[in-house]
């Protein structure tokens, strides 16, 4: 017994006539009363007594008919449920991060997400700004968080801005400064400085000679490090100071103090992924990276007050 002879039972029960129940079912009429024939065969009961005025279904051809609906209707939940788990499942969505955003808000963003959407597979990738650039291209991550992504990416991927963030001066623990509450960068300005490999973070030495240059002082880079953490570790062995977004406070510091700008100077946290539609899961992601914000908190979704906003600074010479 096939599901296509229920199908055809179903129908002509419904209609009580051939011709019509052919019509709805696109065959021949001399086919589907065969069909009906063969089912009755197998069945071993006649179903519809064959009458001048029409069809009329017999006992058994009305508890067949109960029957019938229910495996058909079993039949259909089942593909569903079989679609909904393999064939529309949403592909893994992979993060490319550096570990200050991911200590930030990517954390608690990818906390709202799993609650949102349970079923979406998340691969985390720790990378550096410049791999990520990378993997977008190649296609084996699906969103970048970059930190203060440069303009001339724009080109090539979709940046939006997450939250701007103050930036920090990280000083030795015995740095005269040290134990300021806050400090104005231009009483930095006859220190060495120590930025960070063009290689693994393009621009960001740009931005800190930019700030610097707005304080009224050309900055002394004379030593890069390959990761933040090793930018940290620098400063607290005496090689220099640094400025250094004020989320990678969470990063392990020894013999190093965080210290507020006065006045304050702010950069970017970006997101950015390839122009194109986006995967389910990743257009799932953004919706609630960029929604779910608290709009309300000026330090999100550029709504830097305006008093401030003489401070944002970028990685792009003015």
């Amino acid at each position: 017994m096939e599901l296509r002879q229920l199908k055809y039972f179903v129908v002509v029960a419904e209609e009580l006539n051939f011709s019509r129940a052919a019509t709805r079912l696109c065959i021949s009429q001399p086919a589907l009363s065969r069909q009906v024939k063969n089912l009755e065969a197998e069945v071993g009961n006649l179903l519809f007594l064959r009458q001048t005025d029409g069809l009329k279904l017999t006992e058994a051809g009305s508890f067949f008919l109960e029957q019938a609906k229910e495996i058909l209707q079993q039949s259909q939940t089942t593909v569903q449920a079989l679609q909904a788990q393999y064939m529309n499942r949403d592909e893994p969505l992979k993060i490319g991060y550096i570990p200050t955003t991911l200590q930030s808000f990517l954390g608690e963003t990818l906390n709202r997400f799993g609650r949102v959407h349970p079923q979406v597979p998340i691969r985390l990738q720790e990378r550096t700004a410049n791999d990520q650039v990378t993997a977008l291209r190649q296609g084996t991550i699906d969103v970048a968080f970059i930190g203060n992504a440069p303009a001339e990416l724009e080109s090539e991927f979709i940046i939006r801005c997450v939250r701007y963030v103050p930036v920090n001066a990280i000083l030795p623990e015995t740095h005269p400064l040290a134990d300021q509450d806050s400090i104005r960068l231009i009483d930095l300005a006859h220190e060495r400085f120590i930025g960070v490999s063009e290689e693994t973070f393009p621009k960001c030495n740009e931005y800190t000679r930019n700030v610097c240059r707005r304080a009224g002082f050309t900055v002394n880079i004379w030593m890069s490090a390959d990761t933040l953490g090793s930018m940290i570790a620098l400063v607290g062995a005496g090689q220099g100071v640094a400025l250094i977004p004020s989320e990678a406070a969470d990063l392990p510091h020894p013999q190093v103090v965080f210290k507020p700008l006065n006045p304050p100077f702010f950069a970017r946290s970006t997101a950015m992924w390839r122009k194109e539609v986006p995967a389910k899961s990743l257009e799932k992601f953004l919706r609630v990276l960029f929604n779910e914000q608290d709009i309300q908190d000026p330090i999100h979704l550029g709504n830097l007050p305006p008093a401030l906003s003489a401070y944002l600074v970028d990685a792009n010479p003015a």
